[in-house]
C-alpha cells in the first residue's frame, strides 16, 4: 500500500471552474506541486489569476466575507453562519501566506509534460466520453506507473473511461458534488470494473485531506460504479420532467421569457453549462433509458450557441460581471398553467424513486447511507426522510406523471413500489 503522505505532486486536468476548484483545495492541502493543465493558455491565465484571488480570501473572515458577495455564482449560499464563526482551513490556517503558496502551482499546455511526475491526477473536464477516454489514454501513457488517475466525471463509467489507459486498475472516479470544492462536503469515490482495491484506499484517504470550509469533508465510497453515481443520479430524472415541463408549455403557446417561475432551474441549467447537461442526458439516452433523450428546447438553445453563463447566454443573457441582463418576470397565465405541474411532490417522489433505484443497483447497502450523501452535498434533507412515510401515494402518483408525460422511466421501480426498500435501512 501506497504512504500517502508520499504523495507530493498533484495535477489537475481542466482549468475552467471546476478544475480551479479543485486546484485550490490541493493547493491549500499543502502538497508541494498542483500542476493545471489545459490547452488554452488563456483559460490558464484566468485560472492562475482566480486561484490568487480565492486564497487570499481565505486569510481573515472579512475578506472571505468581501470575496463571497462580490462573486454572483458564491454570494447566494448559506454561509452566514459559517462566517461569522469563521476558521481559515488548509495550510492558510497555519499562517502559510498566499505567496508561499502560489508559488507552489504550475501551468502547462501540454498533458505529457504537466503528468510526467505527478503522483495523483484529477481529471475536470466536459462530460464527453471521448474526451475523456483520450485523455486517460495520455495519461496511460505519460504518467509515472504508480500514480493514480481519477475523474471527477458525475455521470459516466469508469470502465469506459479507463478503458484505453492500459492500468485501468489505476483509474477511479473522485467527484466533488459543487462547483466550488472548497464549500462542499462531498465526494463521492466510486471503481470500475477493473480498479484496485488499493486505489480506492488511496482515493479515499486524499479526498479525506482536502479541506473544506462548510466543516469536516465526507467521503463515500461506492461499491460497485453507476452512472450518476448517487447524489447526481437521484437528481437527473427531475431533467426528464423539466425538459418535457419547459416542451409542454412552449407546445401551449408559452414563451420562455413567460416561464419565469421556472427561474431558479434556469439560472442552474446556466451556471452548470447547457452543454454539460446536454452532454450527460445525451449518455443517458444512449446507456440508461431514451427517455433522458433532451429537451426540443435544450437543443435549440445547443444550436444556437447558447450553452450557458461561461458564453454570455444561455436561459438569460448574462453581463460581465456576472449578473442577469433581464430577468424573467412571472407570467400569470403561465403560472396557473404551470401550478399543477410544479407541486413540491412530484419533484420529491421522482428524486424518491431514483434513490430506490440506487438501492435495488447495490451501489449502497442503507437508504440512511443515501440520505446522508443527499444532506452532506446538498445541505437538503434525503429523499427517503419524507418518502418512507409517502411512497404508496408517490407510487400512484408516479404512474400517473409516467401516463402523462409518455416516460416510461418515471414510473415507480419494483424496490420503491414494494417498500422493500425499508429493509436496507
Amino acid at each position: 500500500m501506497v504512504d500517502i503522505d508520499n504523495i507530493k505532486n498533484v495535477a489537475i486536468i481542466g482549468g475552467g471552474i471546476m478544475g480551479s476548484g479543485i486546484a485550490q483545495i490541493a493547493l491549500l492541502t499543502g502538497y508541494e506541486k498542483v500542476t493545471v493543465i489545459d490547452l488554452s493558455s488563456e483559460i490558464l491565465e484566468k485560472s492562475r489569476k482566480l486561484l490568487q484571488k480565492r486564497i487570499e480570501a481565505l486569510e481573515s473572515a472579512e475578506k472571505c466575507k468581501e470575496f463571497f458577495a462580490s462573486n454572483e455564482m458564491l454570494k447566494n449560499l448559506d454561509f452566514k453562519k459559517k462566517l461569522e464563526s469563521f476558521e481559515s482551513v488548509g495550510i492558510v490556517a497555519n499562517k502559510v501566506d498566499t505567496k508561499t503558496i502560489m508559488n507552489r502551482l504550475y501551468t502547462e499546455t501540454e498533458i505529457s509534460k504537466g503528468v510526467k511526475d505527478a503522483d495523483f491526477v484529477i481529471e475536470a473536464v466536459t462530460e464527453k466520453l471521448e474526451l475523456k477516454q483520450g485523455i486517460f489514454k495520455q495519461l496511460g501513457e505519460f504518467t509515472p506507473p504508480q500514480a493514480i488517475l481519477a475523474s471527477n466525471t458525475s455521470s459516466m463509467s469508469i470502465t469506459k473511461i479507463a478503458k484505453d489507459s492500459k492500468r485501468p486498475e489505476k483509474v477511479i472516479g473522485c467527484h466533488f458534488h459543487t462547483f466550488f470544492p472548497i464549500t462542499g462536503m462531498l465526494i463521492e469515490i466510486t471503481p470500475g470494473e477493473k480498479s484496485s482495491e488499493e486505489s480506492l484506499v488511496i482515493g479515499h484517504q486524499i479526498a479525506q485531506r482536502f479541506p473544506c470550509l462548510a466543516g469536516k469533508r465526507f467521503t463515500v465510497c461506492l461499491e460497485k460504479e453507476f452512472d450518476g453515481l448517487i447524489a447526481n443520479r437521484i437528481s437527473l430524472p427531475v431533467q426528464i420532467y423539466f425538459d418535457w415541463l419547459v416542451d409542454y408549455a412552449n407546445n401551449n403557446g408559452f414563451t420562455l421569457e413567460q416561464l419565469g417561475v421556472l427561474q431558479m432551474a434556469f439560472q442552474i441549467a446556466d451556471l452548470v453549462g447547457i452543454d454539460t447537461i446536454y452532454n450527460i442526458m445525451e449518455y443517458f439516452e444512449k446507456y440508461v433509458s431514451p427517455d433522458f433523450a433532451p429537451g426540443k428546447h435544450m437543443e435549440k438553445l445547443i444550436k444556437s450557441g447558447r450553452l450557458g453563463k461561461k458564453v454570455g447566454k444561455g436561459y438569460y443573457d448574462w453581463n460581465e460581471d456576472g449578473s442577469i441582463r433581464n430577468p424573467l418576470s412571472i407570467d400569470e397565465n403561465a403560472l396557473k398553467f404551470l401550478e399543477k405541474h410544479l407541486k413540491e411532490e412530484i419533484f420529491l417522489a421522482i428524486q424518491f424513486n431514483e434513490a430506490c433505484r440506487v438501492l435495488e443497483a447495490g451501489v449502497v447497502k442503507s437508504y440512511r447511507l443515501i440520505d446522508k450523501v443527499i444532506f452532506k452535498g446538498t445541505f437538503s434533507p434525503g429523499p427517503f426522510k419524507t418518502g418512507k412515510n409517502n411512497y404508496k401515494e408517490w407510487t400512484k402518483l408516479l404512474y400517473k406523471l409516467s401516463e402523462e408525460t409518455g416516460k416510461s422511466y418515471l414510473k415507480p421501480c419494483e424496490m420503491m413500489e414494494s417498500g422493500k426498500f425499508l429493509t436496507l435501512r
